[in-house]
C-alpha cells in the first residue's frame, strides 16, 4: 500500500489517432476563387444596372417636382440627369412626339425607362415599361395614324354638310306642316 505519485494520478488514455486534414488541391482552390469571383461580378453588374436606373428616376422625378405646374423639362437637363451606360433606341414615327427608350442591361434583367418628348425637346411624361405605344398613358400618334384621324374627320364633316343642307329643307316642310 505503497502510494506513490504515479500511483494516485490517473493513467493517461491514449489519444484517439487525430484524422489528418484532407489537403484541398491547389486546382481546386483556384476554381473555387473563380467561381466566387463571376458570381461577385454577376452580382456588382445586376446591382449597377439596377441602381443607375433607379438612380435616374429618382433624378428625374425631383427635376419634374422642381417645376411644379409646368411638368416638363428641357431634354438636355435629362441628359445630366442620366446615370450609367444604356442602349437608347428613338422611336420618331410620331407627329409631335418622339419616344426616347433607355434600357441598362443587367444579366438576369433588363431595366427600362421611357420618355415622351415634344418637338420642343421637352420631356413631358416618362414611364419604366418595357415597351408599349403608351407612355404615362399618352401615345404619340404616329403619321398613319393622323392621316386615317384626318380622313375621318373628313369624311364626318362631309357627312354633316350634306345632313346639314337636307335639314332646312326638312326644317322648312316641317314648319309648313305645323301651321
Amino acid at each position: 500500500m505503497n502510494s506513490t505519485p504515479e500511483a494516485t494520478e490517473p493513467a493517461e488514455t491514449p489519444e484517439p489517432a487525430s484524422k489528418p486534414k484532407k489537403q484541398i488541391s491547389a486546382q481546386r482552390r483556384i476554381i473555387s476563387w473563380v467561381f466566387i469571383a463571376i458570381l461577385l461580378g454577376v452580382v456588382v453588374l445586376e446591382w449597377k444596372a439596377k441602381s443607375s436606373q433607379a438612380s435616374t428616376v429618382k433624378g428625374l422625378e425631383a427635376a419634374l417636382e422642381q417645376v411644379g405646374d409646368v411638368g416638363e423639362i428641357p431634354f438636355q437637363q435629362f441628359q445630366t440627369i442620366k446615370v450609367g451606360n444604356t442602349s437608347e433606341e428613338i422611336d420618331e414615327s410620331g407627329v409631335l412626339l418622339k419616344i426616347f427608350h433607355y434600357r441598362w442591361n443587367g444579366v438576369f434583367k433588363t431595366y427600362n425607362l421611357r420618355l415622351l418628348v415634344d418637338e420642343g425637346d421637352m420631356v413631358i411624361a416618362f414611364d419604366e415599361r418595357a415597351g408599349g405605344k403608351y407612355v404615362s398613358n399618352l401615345r404619340a400618334l404616329s403619321r398613319e395614324n393622323i392621316e386615317a384621324h384626318i380622313q375621318k374627320v373628313k369624311k364626318a364633316d362631309k357627312a354633316n354638310e350634306e345632313g346639314s343642307q337636307a335639314d332646312p329643307q326638312a326644317e322648312a316642310s316641317g314648319e309648313a306642316s305645323e301651321k
